[in-house]
């Protein structure tokens, strides 16, 4: 058997919690139980990508999706054979490691996300809030300063009325009304 076709074996009977096609197709430095073998991730679908073969010893990319929080969950590792007397064979402890690893990262990544989208979301509802309770107070602060400036207006259009009848007279001051000439002043 090849590779693929061992491993497509092993992984049947690791999905079917089937310690028979699992103790044929691999081997391992550990007892296989029917506790252990509850202990082992439930997935749905796998499948097989690229498969390097160096001598005795192969490699395959797999894929599994499995069901978690309601959510399926895919998870790439590897499926690591070994060769021995012609037959090959799933190295089933650095294989379900890989799985294992590969695993919890996903749930770290996908976690991670979860948080990261729920810190945007508190961030927006924030922002909404602060513009909420904000917006009256500068509404507010503007409507006071405008209504300052209405009461100071006739201030304002006296003080501009007064120079402005200052700088008149002293125009007709400094122009003489009969030529129309400048009238200069001697130091």
């Amino acid at each position: 058997m090849t590779p693929l076709q061992v491993s497509m074996k092993f992984w049947e009977g690791i999905k079917k919690k089937n310690i028979s096609l699992i103790t044929i197709y691999s081997y391992s430095d550990t007892e296989f139980s029917v506790d252990y073998m509850n202990q082992l991730l439930n997935f749905s679908a796998i499948s097989f990508g690229r498969i390097i073969i160096n001598k005795n010893i192969a490699e395959i990319e797999t894929r599994v999706t499995s069901v978690s929080d309601g959510e399926n969950m895919d998870i790439l590792f590897r499926t690591y054979l070994h060769r021995k007397n012609g037959i090959w064979k799933v190295n089933y402890d650095e294989s379900i490691h890989s799985l294992k690893t590969r695993q919890e990262m996903t749930k770290l990544l996908r976690n991670i996300q979860q948080l990261t989208e729920n810190l945007a979301y508190e961030l927006e509802v924030s922002v909404e809030d602060i513009k909420l309770k904000i917006m009256p107070m500068i509404q507010s602060k503007l409507k006071n300063i405008e209504e300052r400036l209405q009461k100071k207006m006739p201030e304002f259009k006296n003080t501009l009325n007064e120079l402005s009848d200052a700088i008149k007279r002293l125009l007709e001051n400094v122009t003489s009304p009969e030529k129309g000439e400048i009238k200069t002043q001697q130091i």
